[in-house]
């Protein structure tokens, strides 16, 4: 995204550089990984930070943020934990969530409140989650039928963008002036049904089908659609990988994994150009108000 589409104030923040950066989320993973372990919950590496822990045994050079996922049981345990105030951490982390209307997606979020983080295409409002932190992923139970796991998908698709386009600021559209303007008409209304309302909705639909009883198991809520459905019997072992120097738990198929994301040359590197951090801009939280 363009530097310009950071507001004025932004612009002046003391933003950490990338190596910086990749100690702050590096130093969550270790964190969050402890969690589970003290509470007895699997978590997997997943999307870029599984390759790069395959391609790399760390960060992919250029990449600025870390991506986990969960067991649906699993997930549910951890967000039961935490809404029940019964999740020992630091009091200056936090796991937000639609749950407790901390976090209008369909995933949750392991955040730490001493960083603050800036959108890179400056379209989201101030109050959608101000600090950095690692996605958590559902793994949950998809569909045998193509027919209906291609519409589960598509609505899970929609109430994503929808979802978005209510924490985005007036006349903001990453496709232009025209789909701004179009935004701009139906976004009060999405408002006043409410961004988190509207990520609930979509996370009913990512777990309608039982985990428990699936044959076949995704990451509905993730980026790649049906490239991210497996049998379950594929995805359930695990295997521990590289990261950093430390080990970190993934799934132990991971090249039948990241060649249904990235395609069988995944172990090749994209062109230069593409080679650009996507995350948010982080600076440390001193002085400033938390939100």
């Amino acid at each position: 995204m363009k530097a310009d589409m950071i507001s004025p104030a932004d612009k002046e923040k003391d933003f950490l550089s990338l190596k910086e950066t990749q100690i702050i989320y590096l130093e969550l993973l270790v964190e969050f990984t402890e969690i589970c372990k003290n509470y007895q919950l699997r978590y997997d590496l997943c999307g870029g930070t599984m390759l790069g822990a395959v391609r790399h045994q760390g960060f992919i050079p250029w990449d600025d943020d870390i991506d986990v996922s969960m067991p649906r049981p699993d997930y549910e345990k951890l967000l039961e934990l935490v809404c029940d105030g019964k999740l020992e951490m630091r009091s200056d982390r936090d796991i937000i969530s639609d749950r407790n209307d901390t976090l209008a997606r369909n995933f949750a979020r392991y955040i730490r409140k001493d960083v603050g983080r800036v959108s890179r295409s400056g379209f989201e409002e101030a109050n959608d989650c101000p600090f950095v932190g690692i996605d958590i992923f559902t793994v949950d139970g998809m569909p045998s039928n193509n027919f209906e796991m291609g519409v589960q998908l598509f609505v899970v698709k929609q109430l994503r963008r929808l979802t978005l386009t209510s924490v985005q600021k007036k006349n903001t559209s990453r496709k232009g002036k025209l789909a701004a303007h179009i935004k701009n008409i139906y976004r009060p209304i999405l408002k006043k049904i409410g961004p988190y309302n509207l990520a609930r909705m979509s996370d009913k639909i990512c777990s309608l089908v039982r985990y428990e009883n699936a044959e076949y198991v995704g990451i509905v809520n993730g980026m790649y659609g049906k490239k991210e459905r497996w049998k379950k019997e594929d995805m359930l072992p695990q295997k521990l990988f590289s990261f950093e120097g430390e080990d970190y738990y993934g799934y132990v198929n991971a090249d039948m994994y990241l060649s249904n994301l990235y395609g069988k040359d995944f172990m090749s590197l994209p062109p230069e150009e593409k080679r650009k951090p996507h995350g948010a801009l982080c600076y440390l939280i001193k002085d400033e108000k938390q939100i």
